[in-house]
């Protein structure tokens, strides 16, 4: 019972609302509360705030929440482990990616579907921020993001490719014979980019300010690369983007890249993961199926293909 009480706490804390939780539980409101009232008298601390609505946790609420989404994840862990050892996995792999590894995303989706078919995969598209908080929280199993960031040092992590930036531009634009051009050109150019809001952006921004420049003007301001890449397809804008995105096979007809100078900005790109023991089965899982592709040098010999 107490299991089940701690898997109503969860969704209350994802829902802030008594009646969503019960449904999303699969239970009557009646009896959701109940059952949180019962787990209080058995930890013998007020967990919930009392009102006619849901208020809140109470300080100690908030740490039985952290340590119940933490059992209940060690719980499901465990559930695979089992599995696996009666060598057929089951369960969901939960991966969170940032927007810029969508090229090499069906690399690993692939290998994991014909190594554990009876494995479902939950891709979902974060910033930094939100790949570390749902590896802490138990919410994801695996992140693919920048591994050089200060905020995942607590994270374990494996380098996977490394990502640069090129300007593309319309293949009957006047920059389009050109080979490479410098921050301090692109910046005069009819730019669209992403939201100042996204991690993506302000590693622009940042290449920018090191030659001392800001573009004239932002034409389009977009959170999806694809929504400005199709700008500069049929608006004859420029924009952008990693490089791996402007040389795949067959892609983005009528549009050029042109390689970005002084400076050349890179970025490690990588698995990371939350340093737990016993590890989680479907993060040991990726990392078994990330270190074969690497080992192999299959994908050094498929991001060759990409970035080529």
């Amino acid at each position: 019972m107490l299991f089940r009480q701690m898997q109503y706490l969860v969704a209350l804390s994802i829902e802030g609302h008594f009646g969503r939780a019960a449904d999303r539980s699969h239970v009557s409101q009646p009896s959701l509360s109940s059952a949180i009232k019962q787990l209080e008298l058995v930890l013998g601390v007020p967990v919930v705030k009392r009102g006619r609505r849901f208020m809140g946790f109470t300080p100690e609420g908030e740490r039985v929440v952290e340590w119940a989404k933490r059992v209940i994840a060690q719980r499901d862990a465990m559930m695979i482990e089992l599995s696996l050892m009666r060598e057929n996995l089951e369960g969901r792999i939960r991966i969170g990616a940032m927007p810029n590894s969508s090229p090499i995303l069906p690399l690993f989706s692939s290998m994991l579907a014909e190594r554990h078919p009876n494995v479902d995969i939950d891709i979902r598209f974060l910033g930094v921020e939100e790949t570390r908080k749902g590896l802490t929280s138990f919410g994801l199993d695996v992140g693919i993001t920048y591994i050089d960031e200060e905020s995942l040092s607590d994270l374990d992590s494996m380098p996977i490719y490394t990502e640069t930036l090129c300007l593309l531009v319309p293949e009957h634009s006047q920059w389009a014979d050109r080979e490479t051009m410098t921050w301090k050109e692109a910046a005069e150019l009819p730019l669209c980019l992403l939201d100042r809001s996204m991690h993506e952006r302000r590693i622009i921004d940042e290449a920018f300010a090191q030659v001392n420049c800001v573009p004239d003007a932002t034409v389009i301001a977009s959170d999806s690369i694809l929504n400005l890449i199709f700008h500069v397809m049929f608006a004859d804008l420029v924009t952008i983007i990693p490089s791996h995105f402007a040389h795949l096979p067959g892609s983005f007809p009528g549009t050029q890249a042109i390689e970005l100078m002084e400076p050349t900005i890179s970025r490690e790109v990588g698995l990371v993961w939350s340093p737990t023991e016993p590890m989680m089965p479907m993060a040991k899982m990726m990392i078994s199926i990330v270190k074969e592709i690497l080992d192999s040098g299959e994908m050094g010999r498929r991001i060759g293909d990409i970035a080529a």
